[in-house]
């Protein structure tokens, strides 16, 4: 599974990429726009100043959340399982002068060059989770890797989600919440995995960690598309009656997009 996660990233990278370049420089002209609207109120309630703070950044992607870290002070590790997510955004570190990132590639749930309590914070974005085939192992690693106190965030589509038909504003339903697993018709080693709230707190506490808070919220205008699972480009793509992010417009409004969670080692 590793491998094909891999090679999937490293096969769509550069093109990945190119498509979020516009993101960047509103990051450089605001980091806080790195974290959705809802986020970043907490990691300034638990984590405080980020000035020479460590903080990791697993399954980095578009490293979107790293450069806003460093932009705000933290000393930031960027991992990632793919080479060429790491090479892009080295290409782009080294464009926008971003010195206090160290890019690793790291298999997120092994982290087995990391050493232990090392991190303040370990922070992960919406998209994560869904190639993870081990979450209580992984959140144990998470937490070898923390300093004692330190804390995990992490952001994530909201499962609640996940039965839905993404494709239309029609609240159609495809699939069960309960299953987890779903294969690539086309590969079926591909598997991408619809985790439940129950499995994300049962993961983070089995791993030892003290949960702090939970929030379930939704995306808002401000949030870059990255963030935002009503993203504004989808109107477009999905024939959106009118404004998306209105319940009265759109039924999937309704619904949180998303749910963050922060624990502590």
């Amino acid at each position: 599974m590793s491998d094909t996660i891999k090679n999937h990233w490293n096969e769509r990278s550069d093109e990945y990429y190119q498509k979020d370049i516009g993101d960047y420089p509103r990051i450089i002209k605001n980091p806080e726009r790195a974290f959705p609207v809802a986020v970043y109120p907490l990691i300034k309630k638990y984590i405080g100043d980020l000035y020479n703070k460590k903080v990791l950044v697993p399954s980095s992607g578009d490293n979107i959340a790293a450069f806003g870290f460093c932009l705000l002070g933290a000393k930031v590790t960027s991992c990632d399982i793919a080479e060429n997510q790491l090479k892009n955004a080295k290409i782009l570190a080294d464009k926008y002068n971003f010195k206090d990132i160290e890019f690793i590639c790291q298999d997120s749930m092994k982290l087995d060059k990391i050493k232990d309590g090392e991190y303040d914070l370990i922070y992960t974005s919406n998209g994560v989770h869904v190639w993870i085939d081990d979450l209580p192992g992984m959140y144990k690693n998470f937490r070898r890797v923390l300093k004692d106190g330190g804390y995990n965030i992490f952001f994530e589509t909201h499962p609640m989600c996940r039965p839905f038909d993404e494709t239309t504003y029609e609240v159609k339903i495809v699939k069960l919440y309960e299953d987890i697993e779903d294969p690539d018709d086309d590969d079926p080693a591909y598997i991408e995995y619809a985790w439940r709230t129950q499995d994300f707190v049962n993961a983070v506490i089995s791993a030892g960690f003290n949960i702090k808070e939970m929030q379930e919220f939704h995306s808002v205008r401000e949030d870059l598309n990255a963030h935002n699972y009503l993203c504004v480009d989808d109107n477009d793509r999905y024939n959106w009656p009118g404004d998306s992010f209105d319940w009265h417009n759109n039924p999937w409004a309704a619904l949180p997009q998303c749910l963050c969670l922060c624990s502590q080692k």
